[in-house]
């Protein structure tokens, strides 16, 4: 300590000896040079780290660059998603000193978090998932990385369909007419709602504005229960279902044509209660001038006695 404090004081025995003037331009000149030396190396550091032509300089990222730049991210910078320490960092910047491009292995691999630091920030510019049924089920309950759905192929953030069945196998949608759907367009990850399956609602939506059949369902129609409750698209080749897996075949049911006939033959899906007349004389011709202005039903009763 006495030693540093003789050295300090005998420093500034000489710097009393330099003229001002010296010493004034010294001390201007020594601030000018930590100043652009802080400015250059802050212009270093932001490319390094913060500017997306510093990972496209490295030849190998051409094709990473280019789906990057037409994705959905392409507003966020590379460090913003790929996050690594320090080390790696500096043998980035060491291979790019040295032009040794093919020497840069697979790093920077995306955590859940970069992903939370954007979906579940409240900030309305992304997708919010934290509270979707979706997320819920794969992220919290499962225990699923972000990536294992997202970006299975390079920079790809939707999530594909197949990759559903990776997990689901058993889910395969064989109903021709759903067969190219996204699982998503009947199972809303997004939504609120306490459960992923798709509600009647959903179901009735989907129908009344996708080039598909239309659904229509009176108000006052005996079934109000879920769609899936008969329909089950991952089961049955066609929407037909099987209407005595709840109701049993009673009265003139069991008669005569009757127990051979599909049920929808006199049954129109979703209204389901034969109200008309001429849903029985389409197949009865001989019965059209029998009582007439009466339902058939009147009379013939098609539950049991």
């Amino acid at each position: 300590m006495r030693w540093l404090a003789a050295q300090a004081s005998r420093l500034w025995r000489w710097l009393g000896r330099i003229p001002k003037g010296v010493l004034f331009s010294a001390a201007i000149a020594l601030v000018a040079i930590i100043v652009f030396s802080g400015f250059q190396f802050f212009r270093f550091y932001n490319y390094t780290q913060e500017d997306p032509n510093f990972c496209r300089s490295c030849h190998l990222m051409e094709q990473a660059w280019d789906k990057w730049a037409i994705s959905q991210h392409k507003d966020v910078t590379c460090h913003s998603c790929h996050e690594q320490s320090v080390i790696e960092s500096s043998r980035l910047v060491v291979s790019f000193a040295l032009g040794r491009y093919q020497r840069v292995e697979s790093h920077a691999v995306v955590k859940d978090e970069a992903c939370e630091e954007c979906h579940e920030s409240a900030n309305i510019r992304w997708p919010q998932v934290a509270a979707t049924a979706g997320h819920k089920v794969h992220t919290e309950e499962q225990n699923l990385a972000c990536t294992k759905c997202h970006s299975t192929t390079l920079h790809r953030f939707e999530a594909p369909g197949p990759i559903c069945q990776v997990c689901h196998i058993e889910k395969r949608v064989i109903t021709p007419a759903m067969a190219d759907f996204h699982c998503s367009t009947c199972h809303n990850f997004l939504s609120t709602e306490e459960k992923l399956h798709p509600t009647r609602k959903a179901c009735l939506d989907c129908h009344q504005t996708r080039a598909v059949e239309t659904v229509n369902w009176p108000a006052d129609a005996p079934m109000q229960f879920e769609c899936a409750t008969c329909h089950k698209p991952h089961e049955l080749v066609l929407p037909d279902v099987a209407c005595q897996t709840c109701h049993t075949a009673t009265g003139a049911h069991t008669e005569r044509s009757h127990a051979t006939s599909s049920c929808q033959t006199c049954h129109k899906p979703h209204e389901w209660q034969v109200s008309q007349r001429d849903t029985c004389t389409s197949c009865h011709a001989a019965q059209v001038e029998h009582q007439v202005g009466f339902f058939c039903g009147t009379c013939h009763s098609f539950t049991a006695r």
